[in-house]
């Protein structure tokens, strides 16, 4: 059942305005001042109801952009505060939208940083590394995960080393060198060897010469053979397996 054919079931027997401004908000065709107006309508009213009539305007654009943004900016900000009734609808909504910008930014307000980060972690679980025709809401999942820091990331975001989208595996690295944690070394050395993206492989060997984290014994030869190639270079592996990079060598 749809929200629309909820809204009508429970008002049946006469006109309920909440149907009547839920469908005026997703008019596209509708005059922005009476869109605004039925915008500012269901954030007056508040309700989870309301919340789930207003966060599909998320889905589309309308012209002029600036009126586009100065509508999703006035829903953002009045969901933002609204902790008793909008947590479970934005919840409901990240996990079915594809452009997931705003209802992130709407989370990190509401929650508290350990439930957002575990939000956004069990996003992460219901992704695949494999082709999806729009990745978008993994990658800005993975990049709000940059922002935080929680031991529960490393886990959640290692396994899109291995995405098929160069954007995924760039954010996850991104994001793994982020967190400072030396566990994730490994994982990023071993996809500095296989990665052919020079964009990958740049990002990651200036982020483990920062990190300083050592290279393990098994990659070392491997990695050496990468290494040439990467323009920023020269980088090099110390004699402890640290991969050094032009500003920090001797």
């Amino acid at each position: 059942m749809g929200l629309f054919d909820f809204l009508r079931g429970r008002n049946a027997g006469g006109a309920d305005p909440l149907q009547k401004h839920a469908e005026r908000v997703l008019d596209k065709r509708a005059m922005s001042p009476d869109r605004f107006a039925s915008i500012e309508y269901l954030c007056n009213v508040g309700t989870d109801e309301a919340w789930r009539a207003l966060l599909p305007r998320f889905n589309f654009t309308v012209d002029p952009s600036i009126t586009d943004r100065e509508e999703k900016q006035f829903i953002l900000e009045h969901i933002s505060e609204a902790t008793d009734t909008a947590v479970e609808p934005v919840k409901e909504f990240l996990r079915k939208a594809q452009a997931v910008n705003w209802p992130i930014k709407m989370l990190r307000a509401l929650l508290p940083p350990e439930q957002f980060v575990g939000e956004l972690i069990d996003v992460l679980s219901g992704e695949e590394t494999a082709y999806q025709k729009n990745g978008e809401r993994k990658n800005q999942a993975i990049i709000a995960l940059e922002d935080s820091a929680d031991p529960r990331i490393p886990d959640a975001v290692v396994p899109f080393l291995d995405d098929v989208s160069e954007d995924t595996r760039f954010h996850a690295v991104r994001t793994l060198l982020a967190q400072g944690d030396a566990g994730s070394g490994p994982a990023i050395y071993a996809l500095l060897v296989r990665d052919d993206s020079m964009r990958i492989r740049t990002n990651v060997a200036e982020g483990l010469a920062e990190k300083a984290w050592p290279c393990p014994d098994e990659l070392r030869e491997k990695v050496l053979a990468v290494l040439p190639r990467i323009p920023t270079g020269p980088f090099t592996l110390d004699p402890a397996g640290v991969l050094r990079g032009p500003a920090r060598r001797a």
